[in-house]
């Protein structure tokens, strides 16, 4: 037969009474009263002083933490300049020659040539000498060491061309100095625009020369419409004249190089060297025009063969 279940369980829970778990509390502890005895009280573990050894390892360790956070902090910097990092002895001039060209290869500071290609920037090493330019153009080889052979081009030195010249007061070509070699340069207009050239108009610096040339270029004294590069970018050609593609390109900041000599590199020469002078550059700003020019001066080379 099948088993039959009550219809409430025979078993129940009930809750304690309160009033009757405290009378038995105190009953408890009349007990313990009348015996003379009280419960034991749960003792503490008693207090163990810190290690010394541990203590110093503790305060070791948290100033290698602090001291580390402190270097990574001030290390990163926000590359605004106000930090005292090394910077590469390098000039660079950001993404202005297009498509860029090789550079040639620069022993003294691999860092900064790899630092530079992998940014895509153009370097221009700097050399501030506090010479004039020589005064002669094609006799300068007797200054120069065993195995070289030094030309100096430029206005009032020979092997110079400007093309395009034009004048217009303020805002043409302007002649200064006395005519003579290492006193003389020329303010070139600029084409307004700091990516592209007038094509028409530029300066040009020849050297029938053949070996490896160690090339400088001399930024004359003078103001923004006289000195005002910035920056100024130039092209090497392996040939007499321009034309094509060239070989290498340089830049140089003319405004913060006045009246010293830069060091644009090494470049190889077949029997011709040609450095052009391109009039890319802004010469105006948001109060209007500034009349600003790059400038033309004597340009070096120490060739070996």
């Amino acid at each position: 037969m099948p088993t039959q279940f009550p219809d409430e369980p025979t078993e129940r829970h009930l809750a304690p009474d309160p009033e009757l778990m405290e009378a038995a509390r105190a009953r408890g502890r009349e007990r313990w009263a009348a015996a003379g005895d009280l419960p034991a009280q749960e003792e503490k573990p008693p207090h163990r002083p810190l290690n010394r050894r541990v203590a110093v390892i503790a305060a070791v360790t948290a100033l290698l933490v602090l001291t580390g956070i402190a270097v990574v902090t001030f290390s990163s910097g926000s590359g605004d300049g106000g930090t005292d990092i090394a910077a590469p002895s390098h000039s660079y001039v950001p993404g202005l020659i297009t498509p860029p060209e090789a550079l040639p290869e620069e022993s003294s500071n691999v860092n900064s040539t790899l630092a530079s290609s992998a940014l895509g920037l153009i370097p221009t090493t700097t050399t501030p000498q506090a010479a004039p330019p020589p005064p002669a153009g094609n006799d300068t080889g007797n200054r120069a060491p065993a195995g070289v052979k030094s030309l100096t081009m430029g206005p009032g030195c020979g092997g110079y061309s400007n093309v395009g010249l034009y004048r217009d007061g303020r805002k043409g070509w302007v002649d200064h100095g006395d005519g003579k070699c290492g006193s003389t340069f020329v303010s070139i207009p600029m084409s307004g625009d700091s990516r592209r050239d007038d094509a028409s108009a530029y300066g040009q610096w020849t050297f029938a020369i053949s070996g490896t040339c160690d090339v400088s270029v001399h930024v004359p004294n003078g103001n923004l419409e006289e000195v005002g590069g910035n920056p100024t970018v130039y092209y090497v050609f392996d040939r007499n004249g321009v034309g094509g593609t060239p070989m290498a390109s340089f830049a140089i900041k003319q405004v913060d190089k006045r009246g010293q000599w830069v060091s644009a590199g090494k470049f190889k020469s077949s029997g011709n060297l040609t450095v052009q002078l391109l009039t890319r550059g802004q010469d105006w700003n948001n109060s209007g025009p500034t009349y600003a020019h790059h400038a033309a001066s004597a340009i070096k080379a120490d060739c070996t063969a």
